[in-house]
C-alpha cells in the first residue's frame, strides 16, 4: 500500500506547484513532468543504489510521484510513496526512504504554509 499526503492549495495552482518545485529543490530533489502532468521527483543515482543499496548514503536513489488534480476549485497535490520505495537498501534503506519521505513532506508543507497557501493536508498511509 502507498503513503499519501495530499495537500490542498488555495490560489494560483501554477504558482502553487513552483513553490512546491521550490520545495522538492530544498531537499535536492528534480522533477521530471510527464504528458499526463504527473511529476516524478527523484534525488539520488539508480547505479549507486543497485550496487551498494543502503550504503549508497546520501547517493541512494529515492523517488516518488506527484499527481495535481481540481479539487473544489483549488489544487489538490498528491505526494505518493509506493510500497517498497527504498528496497533496493534493504531494511535500512526503506527506513530511510520513510525518513526522507517525512522530510519532504515537512518542506512542501512548510513553504506552503509560510507562503500562505495551504488549506489543508492529509496523510494517509
Amino acid at each position: 500500500m502507498a503513503t499519501t499526503i495530499d495537500y490542498i492549495i488555495s490560489g494560483d495552482p501554477e504558482q502553487a506547484k513552483a513553490v512546491i518545485q521550490e520545495a522538492l529543490a530544498s531537499q535536492g530533489f528534480g522533477v521530471e513532468v510527464e504528458p499526463s502532468g504527473r511529476w516524478v521527483v527523484a534525488r539520488g543515482s539508480k547505479k549507486a543504489t543497485m550496487w551498494l543499496g543502503a550504503l549508497a548514503g546520501k547517493k541512494q536513489r529515492f523517488t516518488f510521484l506527484l499527481y495535481f488534480y481540481d479539487h473544489n476549485g483549488q489544487l489538490l497535490a498528491r505526494l505518493m510513496r509506493e510500497t517498497g520505495s527504498g528496497a533496493m537498501g534493504g531494511v535500512i534503506g526503506v527506513s530511510r526512504a520513510n525518513d526522507v519521505f517525512a522530510e519532504v513532506d515537512q518542506a512542501v508543507g512548510g513553504l506552503l504554509t509560510q507562503r500562505g497557501i495551504l488549506v489543508s493536508a492529509n496523510r494517509q498511509e
